[in-house]
């Protein structure tokens, strides 16, 4: 019970990042359905350049290489951007590209890079996965392996300038 308890709280604060404007996870208990659409609710936010990363927590029952996302990101009027995504989530040789150790492995996965909301919000993001086995018209119907997604906004890093050298 002790083990349970340190390892939570390891993985809250590994978890937890000041520097986000957002970040939310969605658990998957038994795989994730080719008809569920995982949804983000982004309350009013600073209106600020930020990047907004795609989150994917993924065990060794994973069995593919790359994931195939459909991702949108919507305010309550209009929608504001829709994407078909591709990652890559093994190297050549089936190594994980993720971070983390033993079986389990989080991608941290660019989405949208110096997105500037329109407005504070509140904003609303739904993804799906649409992988399917290589020859095959129709989509893996229960996607085995991802534990959990999640979506993170994070403010806009401004590159460094070193200041001009006085002769």
């Amino acid at each position: 019970m002790r083990k349970a308890a340190l390892l939570v709280a390891f993985i809250v604060l590994v978890s937890c990042n000041s520097s986000d404007h957002f970040r939310s996870y969605h658990e998957l208990s038994s795989g994730w359905p080719s008809t569920e659409m995982i949804q983000f609710t982004i309350p009013e936010s600073q209106v600020a350049s930020s990047d907004v990363f795609i989150h994917i927590r993924n065990s060794n029952d994973y069995q593919y290489a790359n994931l195939f996302l459909i991702a949108e990101l919507r305010d309550s009027v209009q929608v504001i951007a829709r994407d078909t995504l591709e990652y890559a989530m093994a190297d050549p040789k089936g190594n994980w590209l993720g971070t983390g150790f033993l079986e389990v492995k989080e991608s941290k996965l660019s989405w949208k890079e110096n997105w500037l909301p329109p407005h504070k919000g509140p904003f609303f993001v739904e993804i799906s996965q649409r992988v399917r086995n290589n020859g095959s018209v129709e989509g893996v119907s229960i996607l085995d392996g991802i534990l959990n997604v999640g979506i993170a906004i994070e403010p806009q890093t401004q590159p460094q300038t070193q200041p001009l050298r006085q002769p």
